[in-house]
């Protein structure tokens, strides 16, 4: 304290402290809507520190169990039950002292004994050897049926299913017993969500009005996780909150689930088209980066794809060997895909290099005409008209198509055809 406050160090440590003293010495914080005060009761009341709380509110939250009573006489969820938790604790110690005096009740012995040894392997001689023994205890068989009953009023008042201690009485075939059983559970973990939730935002919005007030014209940087993908954001509280406070607080669509339950009923509610698959991956019970998965997933299934379009593609080698056609290029191919993926080599590069097209072949050029150099016009051409095709008399016009066909031949290997059909007039 005296480091925190070294201008009051004679207050402190009053007219018979020393240096070494021990002594623990109390300070109190005190808070309202307008000041926050610390200050030492044992020394007069004497005031460490004052400043003005520029919040104009106690920055203090608390998380209230919905209820009928007032502000003033708050119970707990546990509240009612106490006293039963104290009968069945006064239940316990009942049954151990009668266990105890069970074993360590006296003996009861005939008149012919006149010895009697303790201990294991002990010897007891009688004539009467049947009345040798210990004094019953009588216990009303009531108590015990009492215990159960308390044991049943425990759970009811604190709202535990049976079937979170394996007593499941319902049908195991329908399973609405089993979740009738769940229900008190479920009641308890929504009826908590509910109130943290409410507790949550009123956090949040004292540390959105702190940080504006307080810390203004700060920049910051804010880190964190979405949905399994890391984000950073900077800020300036004064010009990016500018006095809205307000947030939502949300614990999900499967929040209160174990991850079985929540894996089938997001199943579910995907297989009825209620829900998209990305909004699946973000409410899942555990981390996972959505943008990522859905990357990996799609690329699995193209590549599962192409798998599947090699395999097709090999089996349809007994078709183009009967047709005719060569099914060397084809096996080559996928003898290549093979040695690649030994290699490690990704799927897609070794598939695009194994079924690279060939290159296509030039089509044949035309012979110049004779006496004809590249760059000027035919004999007897008018400018802007197409050169006399060859063989064509001399100041007669000439008509000529030609033909290109393209395509695949049965073993899959590119085929080029071209032609050309020369008219002359009549």
């Amino acid at each position: 304290m005296i480091n925190d406050f070294p201008e009051h160090e004679n207050v402190i440590r009053g007219q018979f402290e020393n240096r070494n003293s021990e002594r623990i010495l109390e300070m109190y914080r005190y808070q309202d809507k307008e000041q926050l005060v610390l200050f030492l009761p044992e020394r007069n009341n004497f005031v460490l520190s004052r400043v003005m709380n520029e919040l104009g509110e106690i920055p203090v939250a608390i998380a209230l169990r919905p209820g009928v009573d007032s502000d003033e006489h708050q119970r707990g969820q546990f509240d009612d039950i106490m006293w039963v938790q104290v009968a069945r604790s006064r239940f316990a110690s009942l049954a151990l002292e009668a266990a105890q005096k069970a074993v360590q009740a006296p003996f009861a012995l005939p008149s012919d004994v006149n010895v009697l040894e303790i201990g294991p392997d002990a010897t007891i001689r009688s004539a009467n050897p049947q009345q040798i023994r210990r004094v019953d205890l009588n216990v009303p068989p009531g108590i015990f049926q009492e215990n159960e009953i308390l044991d049943q009023e425990m759970r009811t008042g604190s709202r535990y299913p049976e079937g979170r201690l394996g007593q499941q009485s319902g049908s195991i075939v329908t399973g609405r017993g089993v979740e009738a059983l769940m229900g008190g559970f479920d009641t308890q973990v929504k009826t908590a969500q509910g109130v943290f939730a409410e507790t949550f935002k009123e956090v949040i919005r004292l540390c959105f009005k702190m940080d504006e007030k307080l810390f203004g014209d700060v920049t910051k940087e804010v880190r964190g996780i979405n949905a399994g993908a890391p984000y950073q954001i900077t800020y300036k509280p004064a010009d990016d909150i500018r006095g809205d406070y307000s947030c939502d607080v949300t614990y999900g669509m499967m929040a209160g689930l174990d991850p079985n339950r929540a894996l089938v009923f997001g199943l579910q509610a995907r297989g009825d088209k209620l829900i998209s698959r990305d909004f699946l991956r973000r409410q899942m019970p555990w981390e996972l980066n959505v943008t990522q998965e859905e990357e990996r997933v799609e690329v699995e299934e193209l590549r599962d794809s192409l798998m599947a379009a090699v395999a097709s593609y090999a089996n349809a080698l007994p078709q183009i060997a009967m047709q005719g056609g060569d099914p060397s290029k084809v096996i080559n191919a996928i003898a290549q895909v093979i040695q690649g993926r030994q290699k490690g080599d990704p799927i897609e590069e070794i598939v695009m290099q194994a079924f690279a097209p060939a290159p296509a072949p030039q089509a044949p050029q035309q012979p110049a005409a004779p006496g004809a150099e590249q760059g000027q016009p035919t004999p007897g051409a008018q400018p802007g008209q197409p050169p006399m095709a060859q063989g064509a008399p001399q100041g007669q016009g000439g008509n000529a198509l030609q033909s290109l066909l393209a395509g695949l031949s049965s073993s899959g290997n590119p085929q080029l055809a071209a032609s050309v059909s020369r008219r002359s007039p009549a």
